[in-house]
């Protein structure tokens, strides 16, 4: 039996027009069609539910407050019934001709079957240049990544025996868009793979989903699986955001001591006050910046921003006291003012990641 999952994001009016045709194309497999759909805003998951209805082969799975390609995959996977388990995207830009090829392969031989578009036959279809070249790019970058070698690892149109998905679920990192290039980077190198040529089409309706946050996602994986395996990404990003924190601490300490100036001269008290309006200047930046992007993937929305805030202070009171400790005792002991300060913000950060994990974004 055939699995067929598509994971959807806005593609209410591609989903209507594609599911009759793929059970077209599979009408002499056994199959079923698992929809994925990440709620998407224009109730792609209504639609195909309302189509579903009265199809014993299409299912519907709405993913309420989870996002990403690759997860969603990986859901339609552990939920399907089927033997061999393929993936397509929901755009019309698959040669859904293709299934069946790739749904024989796997069959026949196990392991992996790809719909290549950089094989002989195959073809990025009506890409300009500069897609092609990042494309291209990108490709060979992940190719040195992977376990098993193949032409072209950014594929998204692919089928997978079960038995070799189960083998390689427990160590896959499901980031991003690219959930074929995390199996081929953690399958075992001895995994058969085939690849069938396809021509990539045109979509039919809506946005492509290659953006930059997409592209960046990708840089990011790349990182998790080569030097995120001893040093975590979001301790690298937690590390950068301090960084840029220093610089909004610098800047507003500046600021408060501007004005706490008389004739020329800081008092400590002075000096005191405005340490204290830079370090929770810095908090309510680093919170922001840390919410928006390091702890994306557990980002607090609407009324948990105010409990996820409180618990941020909180789990950075110890290192806003280390940093006021430290500078303090530095400017007492005559250090340069700018000197104290950039040392005291920088004591902090190993434990404010720490207790940030833990309180403020504890599924991080």
């Amino acid at each position: 039996m055939l699995s067929l999952i598509l994971p959807t994001y806005n593609e209410a009016e591609n989903i209507a027009e594609l599911l009759p045709r793929i059970r077209t194309v599979l009408k002499d497999v056994a199959h079923e069609i698992i929809i994925v759909d990440d709620d998407s805003p224009d109730e792609t998951w209504k639609v195909a539910q309302r189509i579903a209805h009265d199809l014993g082969d299409v299912h519907v799975i709405r993913r309420v407050g989870r996002r990403g390609l690759s997860s969603a995959v990986i859901e339609g996977f552990l939920s399907a019934k089927g033997d061999v388990l393929a993936v397509m995207d929901a755009d019309g830009q698959h040669d859904m001709g293709l299934l069946t090829q790739l749904h024989a392969a796997v069959a026949e031989h196990g392991g992996i079957a790809i719909g290549s578009r950089y094989v002989a036959g195959g073809s990025v279809g009506e890409w300009d240049e500069q897609r092609y070249m990042l494309s291209r790019i990108a490709t060979r970058m992940a190719i040195r990544l992977c376990a098993v070698k193949v032409k072209d690892p950014m594929s998204g149109f692919f089928a997978i025996a079960r038995s070799t998905f189960e083998d390689i679920h427990p160590r896959l990192n499901p980031k991003g868009f690219k959930i074929l290039l995390d199996l081929l980077v953690h399958a075992k190198k001895d995994t058969g793979v085939r690849e069938l040529p396809f021509s990539f089409g045109i979509r039919a309706h809506g946005e492509s989903k290659l953006s930059r946050r997409v592209q960046l996602e990708f840089l990011e994986y790349l990182y998790d699986v080569t030097l995120g395996r001893v040093i975590p990404l979001t301790f690298v990003k937690y590390c950068i955001v301090g960084l840029v924190g220093v610089g909004v601490h610098l800047g507003a300490y500046m600021g408060f001591s501007a004005l706490l100036t008389h004739d020329a001269q800081l008092s400590l008290m002075g000096f005191s006050i405005a340490l204290v309006g830079a370090i929770e200047t810095a908090i309510v930046f680093n919170f922001w910046l840390n919410n928006l992007w390091t702890f994306a993937h557990a980002r607090l929305k609407g009324w948990a921003l105010i409990p996820g805030f409180l618990k941020y202070n909180v789990a950075c009171a110890f290192g806003a006291l280390a940093n006021y400790a430290v500078s303090t005792f530095l400017f007492s002991l005559a250090w340069a003012e700018l000197t104290s300060v950039v040392i005291g913000a920088c004591i902090g950060i190993v434990w404010n990641y720490t207790m940030s994990r833990m309180f403020a974004w504890r599924s991080a």
